[in-house]
C-alpha cells in the first residue's frame, strides 16, 4: 500500500513541476482608443479631471471654469492625454469677460498631436446666465459629428471614424514639431491672454455625446493603463478660436475616378466627331 501511496505522490509531484515549468499565459493586450476624451477644471480647481459622463450629461458649476476636449489614442481612463496646455486657466484668457453671468467657462479643444490635425490648441470663452450642458458649451461654435452617444468628431476631425480601437502596442503617430522659441525671453508656461471670440454661432453638424454616461467605446474599457499618445515636447500656447480650422489630410475625393469618366468622355466624344467628319 506504501509503494502505491509512493508512487501516486511521486505523479501528482511530476504534474505539479511541469506545471510550474510551463510558460505563463500572456496577459490580454491592453485596448487603445483614438477619440476625443472630455475634461474639466471645475471651480477652483487646478488639474484636469476626466469626465465620468457624457458632455450632454455634465451641467456647469456657478463661477468660473474650464472645460477641455482632447483628440488622442487612449484607454478612456484618466490616464490618457490631457487638452493642454495642461496648467490652463480661466483667467488667463477670459478674465474680465462676462461678469454679469453667473456661469463662465473658458472651453479648450486640442485637436492632437497627428501629422493630420487641425492647427491648435484653440480657445474660446462663454458666459450663461443659468446652468448649461458641457454639450451645448462645444457647440456654441464648433461642429461636431457623432455616434451613439459617442463624439466621434469636432470642427470636421478625424474626418471619418468613431472611437477606433487598436491593440498594444499602441501604434506611434507622428508628432508635429515644437513651435521655435521666441526672440524676447519668457517662461514655458507664460501665455498671452487675446480677446475671446463671440459665443454666438449655432449648432453645426450632428451631435456629441447625448448620453448622460460615457458612450459604450468610452466605457466598456480597460483602466489603469497609461496612454502612449504622441505630445509635443514644448507646451502649446492657445489662439483664439475664429472658426472650424482646416486639417492637414489628403483629401479622399476620388480623384483617379473623376479623371478616368472625364478620359472616356473624351474618348467618346472624340469617337462621334470622327464618325460625323467620315463620308
Amino acid at each position: 500500500m506504501s509503494v502505491r501511496i509512493g508512487k501516486v505522490a511521486a505523479a501528482a509531484a511530476a504534474v505539479i513541476l511541469s506545471m510550474l515549468a510551463m510558460p505563463a499565459t500572456p496577459s490580454h493586450a491592453t485596448t487603445y482608443y483614438e477619440y476625443w476624451s472630455y475634461w474639466h477644471k471645475q471651480p477652483g480647481s487646478t488639474s484636469w479631471q476626466y469626465s465620468s459622463v457624457g458632455s450632454s450629461g455634465y451641467y456647469l458649476q456657478k463661477g468660473t471654469q474650464v472645460e477641455g476636449w482632447r483628440f488622442a489614442l487612449g484607454t478612456a481612463s484618466p490616464s490618457d492625454p490631457k487638452p493642454r496646455p495642461t496648467n490652463v486657466s480661466y483667467d488667463q484668457y477670459c478674465s474680465g469677460k462676462d461678469t454679469d453671468k453667473a456661469y463662465r467657462v473658458l472651453l479648450v479643444v486640442d485637436y492632437g498631436t497627428q501629422s493630420s490635425a487641425p492647427a491648435g490648441p484653440v480657445y474660446s470663452c462663454y458666459g450663461f446666465a443659468d446652468s448649461v450642458t458641457g454639450y451645448r458649451v462645444l457647440t456654441q461654435q464648433h461642429s461636431e459629428r457623432d455616434s451613439g452617444g459617442l463624439i466621434c468628431a469636432i470642427d470636421g476631425y478625424p474626418r471619418t471614424g468613431c472611437g477606433e480601437t487598436v491593440s498594444s502596442p499602441a501604434p506611434k503617430h507622428s508628432a508635429k514639431p515644437a513651435p521655435k522659441p521666441r526672440p524676447t525671453p519668457q517662461p514655458v508656461h507664460a501665455l498671452t491672454p487675446a480677446p475671446a471670440t463671440s459665443a454666438t454661432s449655432t449648432h453645426q453638424g450632428t451631435s456629441t455625446a447625448k448620453a448622460t454616461t460615457r458612450p459604450s467605446a468610452a466605457t466598456i474599457l480597460s483602466t489603469g493603463s497609461p496612454s502612449t499618445g504622441a505630445t509635443t515636447a514644448a507646451t502649446p500656447t492657445l489662439r483664439p478660436f475664429t472658426g472650424a480650422p482646416a486639417a492637414t489630410s489628403k483629401s479622399s475625393f476620388p480623384l483617379g475616378v473623376v479623371l478616368g469618366v472625364a478620359g472616356l468622355v473624351a474618348l467618346g466624344g472624340g469617337a462621334i466627331w470622327l464618325r460625323r467628319r467620315s463620308p
